[in-house]
């Protein structure tokens, strides 16, 4: 009794405290709530002064990570694993050609880069959920936008919302991470990635099979049930501090905010990319149209690094106290750079291989996509949940990205009498991707100080999605170059010696790729079958380009590997961040530790740490 009466006058004077008028603290000195850990700008020491802790997890907060993890099948699931195997479709059918057909994939990487850029950041200073649930609203207007679409733009606007709201709503890996013991964080994370493939496995069976028999519609209708039932349980489960800092109020934040560093990131990507998704579709290289946007963009970008590093922002977008530590997130920034241009590449151009080189049965196309997806079920189920088991985290990113690298490579042998071991390269090529990218949050969020982990896992996301935007418009580049150089001499090929005049090539290719039986119907039969046969030729030749295009990444990636600082030492039973069913024993445990904190907050050393990994 007399125990409780003390936790009760302890919470009390806690209260009180909260009801006095707060004294602002500088930047990065900000007091914290209650239920978070303060390192100290000391995760590491944090992590291991923490190894006696009980390490239990709620149902309740396993709760809270399912239903922020089911977010993802509704921004990955039904729109990159599922829309993009038939936008080729959709965009015939709205437009009648493949005009714009990268900015699907282009416009979803840009509003994700854009938004995590941002959205991480925010989550530190304005609270996880709100930021979150921001986020899956954009997702229901995305798709809402998307189900109702009347023209191929209103797709790509779709899309780019859509982009937006995943990029907002990976603040879930962040909030996941924070909310379960360091030796868990890989195994919440995986859990998601268990979400997201065991339905995108059958993602573009799915589309290619709601296309056929009913509406490519039904992948939006679809991810707006499962996006409402994320909110509802985001909502009711996820409950962690709503208010981080408690010497300032949200509005002193937000005049504290970086917005010339968030202008200029956000204008100079946008406009590189647009001038990066130019050339060899609307404009030659060689224009002023792509020239001049490439130029100016990569100046923007530049110049908010320059901006940022100079030490004039309160809170700078790209703060350069992160990037100077190059072993524990720098190196991590290259790695997702080049983990998110392969994403796209497989995500995008395996469909259109399978469609245009295997198969034009759209269900049997579907079902060669399945490879694909258990390959990311391997890599981000069974090895992301194993990271902390497997340990050697710099030799795991280095494996992963080398199958990354001898996957992409062995896809260049892919052709249409090697269909079978073109579906196993491609789910060996898939593995690689969920890996590096439980390992990248991972470790991130191990070496980063709890004030700026939203922050650094806000900028990996970004990363990787202008990784991804930037391989859409290359490799669509690559692609569209090739094509009609491969094609046509592939079909003249094979119908010049059946008699077919060479004049009309071009209008046999265009009626065959139309698909409708209307069109072939001035062609005689035996050259519209030579023709088909030797089309399919043609786009393996120019797919092998585009895999060409993606190993030097991979090489880079392999390379700085090396360097990243293992983190294994502090996969430990340290939890960062109490939810509000926590109970009171716990919170008035870290309100302690927040005050020893500040008499010992550099007491870590590297000494301690081999001692504490070696016991």
């Amino acid at each position: 009794m007399g125990v409780d009466i003390v936790q009760q006058e302890n919470i009390e004077q806690i209260s009180m405290v909260g009801e006095q008028k707060p004294s602002i603290h500088k930047i990065g000195e900000e007091v914290l709530d209650s239920r978070i850990h303060d390192d100290h700008g000391d995760p590491h020491g944090a992590a291991l002064n923490d190894v006696d802790a009980d390490g239990k997890v709620k149902a309740t907060t396993w709760a809270a990570v399912f239903f922020l993890g089911i977010t993802y099948i509704s921004s990955l699931s039904f729109t990159l694993n599922s829309f993009a195997s038939i936008a080729t479709s959709v965009a015939m059918e709205l437009q009648g050609n493949l005009n714009n057909l990268n900015w699907v994939s282009g416009g979803f990487s840009l509003g994700g880069s854009v938004a995590f850029a941002l959205a991480g950041g925010f989550s530190d200073y304005l609270g996880r959920k709100d930021v979150i649930v921001t986020g899956q609203i954009f997702l229901l207007i995305g798709h809402l936008v998307g189900a109702t679409a009347q023209s191929f733009e209103q797709i790509i606007a779709a899309m780019t919302l859509l982009g937006v709201g995943t990029g907002i709503t990976f603040v879930i890996y962040v909030g996941i991470s924070e909310i379960l013991p360091n030796k868990w964080r890989s195994f919440g994370m995986a859990t998601t990635e268990i979400n997201l493939t065991v339905l995108g496995t059958f993602g573009p069976l799915m589309g290619r099979g709601l296309t056929q028999n009913a509406t490519w519609r039904w992948l939006f209708i679809l991810g707006e049930i499962v996006g409402l039932i994320a909110v509802a349980g985001t909502i009711i489960f996820y409950r962690p501090p709503r208010r981080i800092f408690q010497d300032r109020t949200k509005r002193q934040v937000l005049y504290e905010l970086d917005y010339v560093g968030i202008f200029l990131y956000t204008a100079g990507v946008t406009v590189f990319l647009l001038g990066l998704g130019w050339p060899g579709t609307r404009y030659p290289w060689r224009s002023a149209a792509v020239i001049v946007p490439l130029t100016i963009g990569g100046v923007l970008f530049l110049c908010t690094f320059a901006w940022d590093f100079s030490g004039r922002a309160a809170r700078p977008l790209f703060p350069y106290r992160l990037f100077r530590k190059f072993r524990e997130f720098t190196s991590l920034i290259i790695i997702m750079f080049s983990s998110g241009l392969a994403h796209i590449a497989l995500t995008t151009f395996v469909p259109q291989q399978i469609a245009y080189v295997f198969t034009s049965n759209q269900i049997t196309a579907g079902w060669y996509n399945v490879p694909t997806g258990i390959g990311a079920l391997i890599g981000g189920g069974m090895l992301g949940a194993l990271v902390p088991q497997i340990k050697h985290i710099p030799l795991q990113l280095l494996a992963a990205n080398a199958i990354q690298a001898l996957g992409c490579g062995l896809l260049v042998v892919v052709t249409p009498h090697r269909i079978a071991g073109g579906l196993v390269i491609q789910g060996i090529a898939n593995i690689p991707f969920p890996w590096v990218m439980v390992i990248g949050y991972s470790t991130v969020g191990l070496h980063v100080p709890q004030r700026d982990i939203g922050l650094a896992y806000g900028l990996l996301g970004a990363v990787r999605y202008l990784g991804g935007a930037v391989g859409s418009t290359i490799f669509n580049t690559v692609l569209n170059d090739r094509v009609p150089k491969s094609v046509p001499k592939r079909v003249v090929e094979a119908v010049r010696p059946l008699g077919f005049p060479v004049a009309d090539v071009g209008k046999l290719i265009a009626a065959i790729s139309s698909r409708h039986s209307s069109a072939l119907a001035g062609f005689p039969a035996e050259v519209v079958a030579a023709a088909t046969d030797a089309m399919r030729w043609g786009y393996s030749d120019a797919f092998r380009y585009v895999w060409y295009a993606s190993i030097p990444f991979f090489i880079i990636a392999c390379v700085v590997s090396l360097f990243v600082l293992d983190p294994s030492p502090y996969f430990t039973k340290h939890t960062a961040v109490e939810t509000e069913d926590g109970d009171v024993a716990s919170r008035l445990k870290h309100v302690r530790a927040q005050d020893h904190g500040h008499s010992q907050s550099h007491d870590y050393c590297p000494e301690k740490a081999t001692i504490q990994e070696n016991s």
